[in-house]
């Protein structure tokens, strides 16, 4: 006599409990992979943005600095020429915001 309850699982239960969770698991493998991929993409485009933007920056401050030397109207504000631009630093590498003070107050 079998009970009317039984206790445990069938083996049909349990094969389809383990491919629903191997589907998930595929399913998000293949999801990374792709955002992985994706990710790997983009930094190379950024790292070719930025070579290209400082080879860009270096080909306009030597362009303006020979128009200031041929132009000796136009003070000079520093020995290599550029007035309130540093050489050989790009924009990005400049501070947007101001040094913030401390979020804390009276810390010592």
């Amino acid at each position: 006599m079998r009970s009317e309850s039984p206790n445990g699982f069938i083996l049909l239960e349990v094969l389809v409990a383990m491919s629903l969770i191997l589907g998930v698991w595929m399913t998000s493998i293949g999801a990374y992979q792709g955002l992985a991929l994706r990710l790997n993409q983009q930094e190379s485009k950024r790292s070719q943005l930025r070579q290209d933007l400082d080879v860009y920056e270096l080909a306009e401050q030597v362009r303006a600095n020979s128009s200031q030397t041929k132009s000796p109207s136009i003070p000079n504000t520093s020995s290599k020429g550029l007035k309130n631009e540093s050489s050989r630093v790009s924009s990005r590498n400049r501070s947007l915001r101001p040094v913030a003070k401390s979020s804390f107050e009276n810390e010592r």
